[in-house]
């Protein structure tokens, strides 16, 4: 048995259906909502703009319609159009009015508000630092007493001797009221 193959033409024929609607497709179309990340986004997002792309004011559209209508009473409409445009440009040039704020009874006195609660002050924690140098006392007196003795007895060498002198400027610096 033989497997059957479609022909080539059916197996390219939805290729060939989506190439022809994306050649007819409408090639001018506009987002209307831009900076928003859309894969697809809806068609009602989505605006043909007839003539290409080209975008037209209201008052072009006026102008136009003007043109084309030639009778006195679209000239009179038209004009009136452009003297309200003409009032609005004026409008923005001018800053808007300044306006008083709050009301017009004066303010309550500041005596009279309720005030927020004042915290109470909190005495600082103890310092652990007293602590700290009780427990490096203890913890280098018994190698100063060590060497202390060795000293005495002549066994220090000059860089044992000079160890003494540090742990022992050490002691003083923790308070070690036995210290030299």
């Amino acid at each position: 048995m033989t497997p059957h193959h479609a022909p080539l033409a059916h197996r390219l024929a939805p290729l060939a259906f989506l190439l022809t609607a994306a050649a007819c497709a409408p090639s001018d179309l506009r987002d209307d909502m831009p900076g928003r990340a859309q894969a697809f986004p809806p068609t009602y997002n989505q605006t043909v703009i007839p003539g290409g792309g080209e975008r037209r004011t209201w008052s072009q559209i006026q102008a136009e319609q003007s043109r084309a209508d030639s009778s006195p009473g679209t000239a009179a409409r038209s004009r009136q159009a452009k003297e309200a445009q003409q009032r609005d440009q004026d409008d923005t040039d001018r800053p808007p009015p300044k306006r008083r704020r709050g009301s017009s009874s004066p303010p309550p006195d500041p005596a009279a508000l309720p005030q927020p609660p004042r915290p109470i002050p909190v005495p600082p924690p103890p310092s652990s630092q007293s602590a700290t140098d009780a427990f490096k006392r203890d913890l280098i007196r018994p190698e100063v007493d060590r060497m202390r003795t060795d000293d005495a007895m002549g066994r220090l060498d000059p860089l044992g001797q000079r160890d003494l002198m540090k742990r022992e400027n050490d002691l003083r610096q923790w308070g070690d009221p036995l210290a030299r």
